[in-house]
């Protein structure tokens, strides 16, 4: 949003949020007395995508579509034309001389000229760039994740530096001497000297800080969400000291100050707020269209954006009941886990999910696709188990410029049943001992983790151990009438069969 400050100062801000349908400009008259502004007109045809920012310089209104930058004469309303060329435009902000576009998706800001509308360059800033602001020397551009500021030469398009700043900042305004900065994440304001770039101070303000507007006496930031929704913080210019807190309409978000009254966009409420920027007081609560958004004062009009917001996807569950049986040392699956309702926005929204393990049988593996694969570790016992799965979906939708993402886990233990091979028994070592038993024999075949019951003939062995891999079973022999018998493992994958290499002899 524009906010002029005398006849040739002009600073801008630039707010947006995802919607659907076409992009309507609301045009109201800021007559003196000031109680009597109201709107003149409601301008159709301005674009029909999803991002926004709406800058006045007194001659033309500028507004950002995600199909172009729309011109538009400021003294009749028209639609002058549109602007194409920019990648997914966003904020706009224009000092009278040149045009300074956002382009949120592309981490960059193009520059028009303003006379001709031509495309003159397009500059690389940091990530997420959201908020822009010209004062005719400098261009300042917030980049959201990135926690800094931009700095920008007007005259030659050249990067001047990066200022870091508080967490996410958003909004920027520069009065010419000093850049207002609001940081969403932390809650604060960050004073910058327009001269040299430095830091002056960090101020806390309300929750969720989003539009903000010096006009160089006062600086005015829309407090979004949180315990201070639906107030404005007024802070001086001059010490950067809050002055008072305002009560205006339902989710203030953009704002514009034109040095006599300030402007403030309420988009829940469908209003516009009028504040006496000497008293701070609210003059009149101005209807406008659905969910206003950006606003621009040039300090003879102000121009609003409106649109319909369009409610993002729902949670999600996994659905998988069961999972089918897997087998000890052969490969298993690719099998896809399935959830119901994840990953399924639909744009301009966006969804990532993603997989996390928290219980998996030794050997399988889950994708980040959420395909279960693998072979099964030999040391696993046989029988029931399952698959303990965690899916988070993140979906990201815009609640103004602000990037909102919401959070949904789901979480499901599926029953899992893991086959062991039949366990063989292939030498025993030593052959023969006495029918009194307590001797010690060695077992060696395979599949033999897990058992249960080890017999010589019909009789349990005393004791056994089964080795780490599953090889190896020592045994105490019990006692058994003298001859021949079989040695068997029982385990739950059945009992060893009989062979001519399980046979141990008990002697007198």
């Amino acid at each position: 949003m524009t906010t002029r400050f005398g006849r040739y100062l002009r600073t801008a801000l630039a707010g947006s949020l995802l919607f659907g349908g076409a992009l309507t400009a609301v045009m109201i008259g800021g007559a003196i007395p000031a109680s009597a502004a109201s709107v003149v007109r409601t301008i159709t045809g301005v674009g029909d995508d999803s991002y926004f920012g709406i800058s006045s310089d007194g001659t033309d209104v500028w507004a950002a579509t995600g199909e172009g930058v729309s011109e538009i004469d400021a003294s009749t309303g028209a639609v002058v034309q549109t602007i194409d060329g920019v990648n997914g435009p966003d904020g706009v902000s224009s000092d009278g001389t040149h045009v300074w576009v956002i382009n949120s998706d592309y981490d960059t800001v193009t520059e028009i000229d303003a006379s001709t509308a031509a495309i003159i360059r397009t500059i690389a800033v940091g990530s997420e760039p959201v908020g822009v602001s010209s004062d005719g020397t400098d261009v300042w551009v917030t980049n959201l994740f990135s926690n800094t500021v931009t700095e920008i030469d007007a005259s030659t398009g050249a990067f001047v530096r990066d200022i870091a700043v508080g967490v996410e900042p958003f909004g920027v305004s520069s009065d010419g001497s000093h850049v207002w900065v609001a940081n969403q994440g932390d809650d604060t304001v960050t004073e910058i000297d327009a001269s040299t770039g430095s830091v002056v101070q960090t101020i806390t303000v309300g929750d969720d800080p989003a539009g903000i507007s010096s006009d160089g006496t006062h600086v005015w930031v829309a407090n979004n969400s949180g315990s201070t929704d639906g107030t404005v913080t007024e802070l001086s210019a001059s010490t950067g000291a809050i002055v008072r807190t305002i009560t205006v309409g339902d989710g203030p978000y953009g704002i514009s100050s034109d040095g006599a009254h300030v402007w403030v966009t309420n988009f829940e409420a469908n209003t516009v707020s009028e504040i006496d920027a000497s008293t701070g007081s609210v003059v009149q609560t101005i209807t406008v269209g659905g969910t206003p958004i950006g606003i621009s004062s040039d300090g003879t009009d102000v121009w609003v954006e409106n649109e319909i917001a369009i409610a993002g996807p729902s949670g999600f569950t996994i659905t998988t009941s069961s999972l089918p049986a897997c087998t000890e040392g052969a490969a298993y699956g690719p099998l896809a886990l399935q959830e119901t309702g994840a990953g399924t926005s639909t744009s301009p929204y966006s969804a990532t999910l993603k997989w996390k393990k928290v219980t998996l049988p030794k050997g399988l593996t889950l994708s980040s696709t959420g395909v279960l694969s693998g072979t099964l570790s030999s040391k696993l016992v046989g029988g029931p188990s399952s698959v303990t799965v965690q899916v988070t979906e993140t979906v990201t939708t815009l609640n103004g410029r602000k990037k909102v993402r919401t959070t949904t886990t789901a979480q499901a233990t599926i029953p899992l049943a893991i086959i062991q091979p039949q366990p063989a028994v292939t030498s025993v070592h030593k052959t023969s001992g006495r029918s009194s038993g307590g001797n010690t024999a060695s077992i060696k075949g395979t599949a033999l983790d897990g058992a249960s019951v080890v017999t010589f003939g019909t009789v349990n062995a005393i004791s056994f151990t089964v080795n780490s891999s599953g090889t190896t079973i020592t045994a105490v022999t019990p006692p058994e009438e003298a001859g021949p018998v079989d040695v068997r493992v029982t385990t739950p994958g059945g009992t060893s069969p009989t062979s001519s290499a399980d046979v141990f002899t008990f002697t007198l």
